[in-house]
């Protein structure tokens, strides 16, 4: 038998269904299959619908607590996260103290799947319960693996827990936010340990159930960081990372000496000592096996989650309850009324993305706050970080805040220095793009200038490319700040008429094809007013027009003598063409390795040029040109790791 465990496993199988009175938990098996099929229902329309994305952190309460975490010392929110993670993390916790571990009993996909793993082993007969004092120590793995997970996502404001998740690791066939090698070696410890190991996922490795725990232990965590702001308002410079670290040891010592909670939570099983006849069929049915029979009567085990399996399998009624009460569907209702109130407080209440203030206390007093929404492209930390940067260079903007979830953003700004127009008009990114399709151009182009409304963001600039991409008259287009904003599309007015233009663009969606993949997107572009006078131009003016100069100044041009320095010019046509042009950052970085180049920037005058200048003392055109042809463009980053990309670009 041992040696055939398929046949073995059917074997097993077949004599429970023939076994009378088989008693289910419900309740617990239905919300699991929810989740479960949710999740699957997003990952077949993932494979289905192109347009679809799907994030299957949304919901998800340790990547809320971590943002959290992040908010608090760095005024950021981590990642992608938005007040919808934060409030499903807030309710765990408010679940944890008051009731039980819900989420880990009810909702945790890894829990579910490694439980269900976990019956495998035990028909295979190979699956063991760890005890004694291994157990209590290597509980010890998931404070450790806690405090990493949030001590790397609270320095880079990125959810360190994506790199090794084998849950998110799975369900975005590793994405680039896994380390492939840290996602391996979890997938393969989670699985083969909750093979051969009773929960070994749960018990030992779970940084969630070690924060889970930590709430158990509420005075605790209270006490801890009290003493850290006290000392922190005594004027002693502590760094976050040491009441963590005292938290999360303290945490294991108590959890591996008492394998009990200290007060919490409320909602405990109780056993009636006078019914209960100690057939001992609780203690096989538990999960985390736990001695039900043995316990006093409360259960106060560490690992209950309050999942009523073994009140579902009691032969007595009335034996086993929570807290007295023969309610075994209350968790799975608290449960169900945790999350609603979690989706609900999201979606009501928001925290920025990114909050930053660099306006005085005066000037901040003073000052007056615009509002946009809309914006697709604020949709992270990184591009909301972006969008700081972007407003800190404009004069007389104090601060700005960006909510990632909502798309929107606020400005804070001083009325004596810029008016709420120009800040809009700081916000815009105005856009100049040529096609690449049509070569050589007509002598003659028509500019036809138009309004375009519900028109801001860098992502509609985008999709209006990708509309007009496929018309074999359009040329290029530029789009200007206004309300509505100015667009003006260079054309051959014999193909399109300025009606099929305005239809073009009030199009319902685009469908566009990005890495080989296609993608429908909706639109609701509306144009209010065509310009009915129609310019015509030749075609040097329309490159010289579109073309967008690029300029890069070295700080090596702060040393060059002015006598010294020469210019040295080079034919660049791939400068003009804006599948390329975004390249030319990188081709500074690598020219920029050569201490005697002082500039580089781009012009177009009868073609596009290259223009270098560069101190003869130190270099010459000779090194500046094998630099420019190289085969690969050596780039030094921010952090002053040094990487290489292929070289685009082509001289002669």
């Amino acid at each position: 038998m041992y040696l055939y465990p398929v046949l073995y496993i059917k074997y097993i199988i077949l004599k429970a269904m023939a076994t009378k009175n088989i008693k289910f938990n419900i309740f617990r098996l239905i919300l699991q299959w929810i989740i479960l099929g949710l999740l699957g229902y997003m990952v077949i329309r993932l494979w289905t619908d192109k347009a679809y994305f799907a994030d299957f952190e949304t919901y998800c309460p340790f990547g809320g607590l971590q943002s959290l975490g992040s908010y608090l010392v760095n005024n950021t929110l981590a990642c992608s996260m938005t007040t919808i993670q934060i409030a499903m993390g807030i309710v765990l916790m408010a679940g944890v103290l008051l009731f039980s571990k819900l989420f880990c009993g009810y909702l945790c996909p890894i829990g579910t799947l490694t439980e269900w793993i976990g019956k495998l082993g035990d028909m295979m007969r190979i699956r063991v319960t760890i005890k004694g004092g291994l157990d209590r120590i290597i509980r010890m793995l998931k404070y450790a693996l806690l405090l990493l997970t949030f001590y790397f996502t609270l320095e880079s404001s990125e959810l360190f827990c994506k790199k090794y998740d084998p849950f998110y690791a799975v369900f975005t066939w590793f994405s680039y936010d896994v380390n492939l090698w840290y996602a391996i070696i979890a997938l393969f410890v989670t699985i083969t340990g909750a093979l051969v190991v009773r929960q070994f996922w749960c018990k030992y490795l779970c940084p969630l159930a070690a924060l889970s725990n930590i709430f158990t232990f509420i005075l605790l965590f209270i006490g801890v960081f009290g003493i850290y702001i006290i000392l922190r308002i005594s004027g002693l410079h502590i760094g976050w990372i040491w009441p963590l670290i005292v938290i999360c040891s303290l945490a294991w010592v108590i959890e591996a000496f008492r394998l009990k909670g200290l007060f919490m939570p409320l909602l405990r099983i109780t056993r009636n000592d006078t019914l209960c006849t100690h057939c001992k069929i609780c203690d096989k049915v538990c999960p985390q096996g736990i001695k039900i029979s043995q316990c006093d009567i409360k259960i106060r085990h560490i690992d209950c989650n309050l999942c009523t399996d073994c009140i579902a399998v009691c032969p007595n009624k009335g034996s086993l309850t929570i807290n007295k009460l023969r309610m075994r569907w209350l968790p799975s209702l608290l449960t169900v009324i945790l999350v609603i109130s979690g989706l609900l407080m999201g979606a009501y209440w928001e925290l920025p993305t990114v909050d930053q203030r660099w306006g005085t206390d005066e000037e901040m007093r003073n000052a007056k706050v615009f509002e946009m929404s809309g914006l697709k492209s604020i949709k992270c930390y990184g591009s909301s970080m972006g969008f700081i940067s972007q407003m800190h260079e404009v004069n007389g903007v104090l601060g700005a805040a960006t909510y990632a979830g909502s798309h929107s953003v606020k400005v804070f700004y001083n009325p004596a220095i810029i008016s709420e127009n120009q800040v809009k008009a700081a916000i815009f990114s105005p856009l100049k793009y040529i096609f690449a399709k049509l070569h050589p151009l007509p002598f003659q182009i028509q500019v036809l200038e138009l309004y375009i409304n519900r028109f801001f963001d860098r992502f509609d600039s985008y999709y209006l490319t990708k509309l007009f991409e496929q018309q074999e008259s359009i040329y290029g287009f530029e789009t200007q700040y206004g309300e509505p904003v100015i667009v003006r599309i260079y054309f051959v007015q014999q193909s399109l008429t300025p009606e099929k233009i305005r239809q073009i663009i009030e199009s319902k969606s685009v469908t566009y094809t990005f890495r080989g993949e296609q993608y429908t997107e909706p639109l609701n572009f509306t144009v209010p007013k065509i310009n009915p006078v129609i310019l015509t131009i030749d075609s040097l003016s329309f490159r010289q027009r579109l073309f967008e100069p690029y300029k890069d100044i070295f700080m090596s041009s702060e040393q060059a003598e002015a006598s010294h320095i020469k210019i040295y010019q080079i034919h660049m046509p791939q400068a003009a063409d804006p599948n390329l042009s975004m390249w030319l950052p990188y081709l500074g970085n690598h020219l920029s390795a050569d201490s005697g180049i002082v500039s580089f920037e781009t012009i177009y005058d009868t073609s596009a040029i290259a223009i270098i200048r560069y101190d003869t003392v130190i270099t010459s055109q000779d090194k500046i040109f094998e630099l420019l042809t190289a085969d690969s463009l050596t780039i030094i980053y921010t952090d002053g790791t040094i990487g290489k990309v292929v070289n685009p670009f082509e001289f002669r």
